[in-house]
């Protein structure tokens, strides 16, 4: 009785863990309509645009990580959906959907993202302390580029174009560009 009771938990525990495997792919699997620019995913349909000569988001990321480091401005969950999630750098790597990827300091810098078509918020961003800052006054951007072992490059947009290097800790927003 006990080996039918293990192998049948074991074939469960199976099943469960391939089901939840599949729902995480399909999640993170997106259709893009380039005649429509549009990427429809689980949790929305952004709107894209050839900037620079790349395919990029015009709207922040909304999705939710599951482990927990996806965050909306002020702890509120109506400003996801307003203004996108914000995410530290380690998660901001891996969170764009399957195709896409965290653009690099140079992609920003071949992009004009202070043009209407980039769409910028004035989001701000999160200290790793849970604070919040800028609202309304600036939109901070990860890179997928390391600055060293503690920080990361980071684009912020308020009346000009800023490229600096903040804690990874600290949550921002993310735009993601067809690979």
């Amino acid at each position: 009785m006990k080996k039918f009771s293990k192998a049948v938990l074991m074939t469960l525990t199976t099943i469960a863990a391939t089901a939840a495997l599949t729902a995480c792919e399909q999640a993170n699997a997106c259709n893009y309509d380039e005649a429509a620019h549009k990427l429809a995913c689980v949790e929305k349909t952004y709107k894209t645009a050839n900037i620079g000569g790349k395919i990029w988001m015009t709207e922040n990321l909304v999705r939710h990580d599951i482990t927990g480091k996806s965050y909306c401005y002020s702890d509120i969950p109506a400003n996801c959906e307003n203004y996108g999630s914000l995410y530290p750098f380690e998660t901001a790597l891996k969170i764009c959907p399957d195709g896409w990827e965290l653009p690099t300091q140079a992609d920003f810098e071949n992009a004009n993202v202070a043009s209407e078509e980039f769409k910028t918020l004035k989001v701000g961003f999160r200290y790793y302390d849970g604070k919040y800052a800028d609202e309304d006054v600036s939109a901070s951007f990860w890179t997928k580029d390391a600055f060293d072992d503690a920080r990361a490059v980071m684009i912020r947009l308020d009346t000009a174009v800023h490229t600096e290097h903040f804690n990874k800790t600290i949550a921002a927003s993310v735009r993601c560009i067809k690979k």
